[in-house]
């Protein structure tokens, strides 16, 4: 947690209180324990009325752990944990682009042609666009990555970066904007969600999605596959149509 959870930029607000937390079911306990303290953070978790989603994020650190160590452990994550879909049409984005103030109509579209996260966008500056990519060096994975820009996302680039936005005052003006578009259930983050839809419909692979987003694995990547099923489809139509002919070889058989 000293070392590698420093590169993350959720360590200062969100993984060290998660860290001070975990500290009261790890205490005293050895690496070997690792499947009995796992099983302790469920029970207080739930029985406090926690969400799964916040005791497995607990979880998680301790199988962190346990793969930087090699030891075996294989308590599973809570169920029941739900996965936000919303994914916005070109038509819905422009909606809400056009109720924006120009910077934060600049800002939407940015974040629906990169799929970068809000932090990730703000923390860019003129000189981290290099050959037509934006270049970051570090992100929520703790990995630095290039994000390719398109023609549009490039031409705000130039014109925004850095951005005269603070994350509060960005916040602010993205409410007022998606009130003013009738579009109150969209957050700020579903155009990164967007940007993920968009690629999957357009025939990209899964593989190419996960790391233009900067995932660390295809697991996390897997939520957007139930929208290339018309891809399937069309993979699938490709197969030799062989079956009206077997019905009658096997009638006359």
């Amino acid at each position: 947690m000293e070392t590698e959870a420093r590169q993350l930029r959720s360590w200062e607000r969100d993984l060290r209180y998660r860290v001070r937390v975990l500290k009261r079911h790890v205490r005293g306990r050895r690496l070997d324990e690792l499947n009995r303290v796992g099983e302790s953070i469920k029970k207080t978790g739930l029985q406090a009325g926690a969400q799964a989603a916040t005791v497995n994020r607990m979880l998680a650190i301790l199988r962190r752990i346990a793969r930087l160590t090699d030891m075996p452990w294989r308590v599973a994550m809570l169920p029941g944990e739900r996965q936000r879909h919303v994914y916005l049409s070109e038509a819905e984005v422009r909606r809400l682009a056009a109720k924006a103030r120009p910077i934060v109509r600049d800002f939407i579209w940015f974040a629906a042609l990169t799929g970068m996260r809000r932090g990730e966008i703000l923390s860019l500056r003129s000189d981290s666009v290099v050959d037509g990519a934006a270049r970051l060096s570090t992100s929520k994975s703790g990995r630095a990555r290039a994000v390719p820009l398109p023609p549009a996302a490039l031409r705000i680039a130039k014109r925004r970066l850095p951005w005269a936005l603070t994350t509060s005052n960005l916040n602010k003006l993205f409410r007022e904007a998606r009130e003013a578009a009738g579009m109150k259930h969209v957050r700020l983050h579903d155009l990164r969600h967007t940007y993920a839809s968009w690629l999957v419909q357009a025939g990209e692979s899964l593989a190419t999605v996960r790391d233009l987003l900067g995932h660390s694995s295809l697991q996390v990547t897997s939520r957007y596959a139930h929208l290339d099923l018309e891809h399937l489809r069309r993979a699938v139509a490709r197969l030799p149509d062989i079956g009206t002919k077997s019905m009658k070889t096997a009638r006359r058989r």
